[in-house]
């Protein structure tokens, strides 16, 4: 295990697998110390952040000169961010990562499943401009969402829930409050600098006005400021700074 753990570059493939792995024995032994031990080993190369910002930007470049870049924008993160906590984890809560690159994205169906809600909620597209931007089950969208991803070292920290009905989620028990609180530790990003980019989609039959430009470009901001994306958005999560 030691000689894996050495060669070990990839996030992802310790986060969904090795993790396992390596903790098996202790998971129930010493649960409490887990998120904290696993907190050291959540380490992305400073290479890897390189790599992606220039596969992006040779993207970004190409879908600027055919005139179809909406958007291409670094923001810093000013609350803490989680993507993911549904999926399956050590720690109970999830975190989306990379596959090939382990770094923690915000995939681009997130993106534009928040963005598509933030512009039904605030009224900011008509009927036919949801479905020229957003698309339908029928009908391809507009707008193409790229991944976001951090493009300079993140900060990973832990935070706590405490669960106040284990015993109704584990085995179905009436929910009562007399319950005592289970804390749960889980891993978030707290800080970091992510790259957000929307293209156009190069197969439209007619060409996007210039003024449902201008109004996605500034809604999309607005969505990292106010609205945020992710998980816990209620408590304060994945809001960005304006600049």
């Amino acid at each position: 295990m030691q000689s894996v753990q050495k060669r070990m570059l990839n996030l992802s493939l310790y986060w969904n697998k090795i993790v396992f792995l390596e903790n098996r024995e202790s998971y129930l032994s010493k649960k409490d110390e887990l998120p904290a031990a696993i907190l050291k080993k959540l380490v992305v190369p400073k290479e890897v952040y390189e790599v992606m910002d220039k596969r992006r930007n040779v993207v970004v470049e190409e879908f600027k000169k055919k005139g179809l870049l909406l958007l291409d924008v670094k923001k810093r993160l000013s609350s803490r961010l989680l993507v993911g906590s549904g999926t399956p984890s050590i720690l109970e809560v999830g975190l989306t990562l990379s596959r090939n690159y382990g770094l923690p994205i915000v995939p681009s169906t997130s993106l534009k499943g928040a963005f598509r809600h933030y512009c039904e909620d605030n009224g900011i597209l008509s009927e036919n401009e949801l479905v020229d931007v957003f698309g339908t089950t029928n009908q391809s969208g507009g707008l193409v969402f790229l991944d976001a991803f951090p493009t300079e070292e993140v900060r990973f920290g832990l935070d706590v829930v405490a669960n106040h009905f284990q015993p109704y989620y584990m085995n179905g028990e009436v929910p009562n409050d007399w319950y005592d609180p289970v804390p749960v530790k889980y891993v978030t990003v707290t800080s970091g600098v992510y790259r957000f980019t929307v293209l156009i989609e190069p197969t439209l039959k007619k060409e996007m006005r210039e003024d449902l430009k201008r109004k996605l470009q500034g809604a999309f901001l607005d969505m990292l400021r106010v609205y945020g994306i992710g998980a816990k958005t209620n408590y304060g999560y994945g809001r960005f700074l304006d600049d």
